[in-house]
């Protein structure tokens, strides 16, 4: 995720726990006077990883004001920043700043909030102001980003193989060849970095021509930008070239995106031949972006000190791209991780990558739900909602909400389902309290505004109709939000005659009172 911030107020650092392993370190035996001193290679920390959220994204477990936290591991961002998960899980107030940070998504609002503690792995910070992420392509799955200023104050590797990223403090290894798990590690020089991130550039070459490249753990597959990819000979209408829908991220645009080969793919000594990649319409400085399924089949270590970067192939294919069912994900959902389940039940009911299999697809949604995954437990509460289980489905929309209350969508669910089962005090309660922290929301806070009684339906279907570019959408999604809202009051004339009108006006009508999230792995 590549992403420019200015500096947080509330800093988290190594140089503590850097001290601390320097007095516990045992000193090297001693050496004649005329030896070069010998490189010794301190492990500060390491701290383990795992896959979480729709996209399986390479996230940390930390603490926010004494509460465990996900933390997305974002050598992209260029700063530590919380999420508007984050900040609603813990009911933190949010002051908009008048700044914003551009992304894949185009540029979303930075907002501020005031933490008592900021904890990830060993390293803390005391109270201060942190900056907040509040839009995106879909509701973040984590509670914050850790960026690149704090990834990189050190040398640090990476190990998808293990899953685990180790921080290091070399002692006297100026020169010193630091890839200690193999003499044969590619070593590249950093090219130049930013001023507003550590994160080094480097060059690649693809079918010849040089690319400018950083290692993007946020980016949950590898992608080149258009423009870069058609330096390298691209063009779009050419055989081979597939469109692949969008990407997102912070922003609430989206990218148009692509997926092609291209004939050879150098970085160092390496070179991967036929290596098919993502493409997307993505203005940016930087060319390409060599994200977590390159680090899947490589060790990395950002050797900050030496201004080096190290890597060696461990096996595998370079670029997964998610274009057939990979091992890792499998293997995930087996060992347990309910994020992987719901990922692996998507593929599985929508037959992308496998034969189509409703049955097997509809187990492993259940093992997610049961498991925790936020969107699992939406999705079937959904469903129980349309099957009239809504006893249910309540249980199952207040807990996926409970871990992502940024869902606007569950959020108006659970008030109808509320409503249903004769609990209006209740639905309103929650209604309100979720929307109430984003009093900036555009849509569909009229919606939540209807249902409260806050406007008419004369006034809903004027604000679905302020936006030119998506005003039949949202005219679409008033109608059959104010459609189940009177069943759900039991006014049954009057919701089937709505019903008519969206069935006439609307060539395949919304699923419920807004717009659903994309709640599978992106493709």
């Amino acid at each position: 995720m590549n992403l420019p911030f200015s500096r947080s107020a509330a800093a988290l650092s190594l140089s503590a726990l850097a001290a601390l392993t320097a007095l516990t370190t045992p000193p090297a035996a001693a050496a004649d006077a005329t030896d070069p001193p010998a490189c010794k290679y301190v492990q500060v920390a390491k701290l383990p990883l795992q896959y979480t959220g729709p996209a399986l994204q390479v996230t940390t477990v930390g603490s926010i004001d004494n509460t465990p936290a996900i933390m997305l591991v974002d050598t992209g961002a260029w700063q530590t920043v919380l999420t508007r998960t984050g900040t609603e899980r813990r009911d933190m107030f949010l002051r908009n700043t008048g700044k914003h940070a551009r992304g894949v998504g185009g540029i979303a609002r930075i907002y501020e909030t005031r933490v008592k503690e900021f904890s990830t792995g060993v390293t803390a910070s005391g109270r201060g102001y942190m900056q907040v992420l509040t839009d995106f392509g879909s509701p973040p799955a984590y509670d914050a980003i850790i960026g690149a200023p704090f990834l990189l104050q050190t040398d640090l590797e990476i190990s998808l193989a293990t899953k685990e990223m180790k921080f290091f403090r070399p002692v006297d290894c100026k020169n010193h060849f630091l890839a200690y798990w193999s003499p044969e590690a590619i070593v590249l020089p950093f090219e130049y970095g930013s001023d507003s991130s550590p994160n080094p550039r480097f060059t690649v070459t693809i079918n010849g021509v040089k690319m400018v490249a950083i290692i993007d753990t946020g980016a949950a597959t590898t992608a080149i930008t258009l423009r870069a990819a058609k330096r390298a000979g691209l063009r779009l209408d050419a055989p081979g070239v597939t469109r692949m829908g969008v990407a997102y991220g912070v922003g609430d645009h989206k990218a148009a995106r692509w997926r092609t080969s291209f004939d050879t793919f150098q970085i160092g000594d390496e070179t991967v031949r036929n290596a098919e990649v993502s493409v997307i319409d993505y203005d940016n400085d930087i060319d390409v972006l060599l994200g977590d399924d390159f680090l899947r089949s490589h060790r990395v270590l950002f050797a900050m000190s030496q201004k080096k970067i190290y890597l060696s192939y461990l096996g595998g294919e370079p670029f997964g791209q998610r274009r057939k069912l990979e091992p890792w994900i499998t293997a995930e959902a087996e060992a347990g991780n309910a994020d992987a389940q719901m990922a692996l039940a998507d593929i599985h009911m929508r037959g992308r990558l496998v034969p189509k299999d409703a049955v097997r697809g509809a187990a492993l949604l259940e093992q997610a739900a049961s498991g925790g995954n936020p969107a699992a437990n939406i999705l079937t509460g959904r469903r129980m909602m349309q099957r009239g289980l809504v006893p249910e489905a309540a249980t199952r929309l207040r807990a996926g909400l409970d871990k992502l209350p940024s869902n606007r969508s569950a959020a108006l669910w659970l008030y109808l389902a509320r409503l249903r089962t004769g609990q209006p005090e209740l639905a309103a309660t929650e209604l309100k309290a979720n929307f109430a922290r984003n009093e900036d929301d555009e849509w569909p806070g009229p919606i939540a505004d209807f249902y409260l009684g806050k406007i008419n339906a004369q006034a809903l279907l004027k604000a679905a109709a302020g936006d030119n570019a998506s005003a039949r959408t949202r005219t679409c999604h008033a109608l059959a939000a104010m459609a189940e809202w009177q069943g759900a009051r039991g006014e049954k004339e009057e919701s089937q005659a709505l019903g008519l009108r969206l069935k006439e006006g609307c060539a395949a009508p919304p699923d419920g009172p807004a717009a659903a999230p994309n709640l599978a792995a992106p493709g």
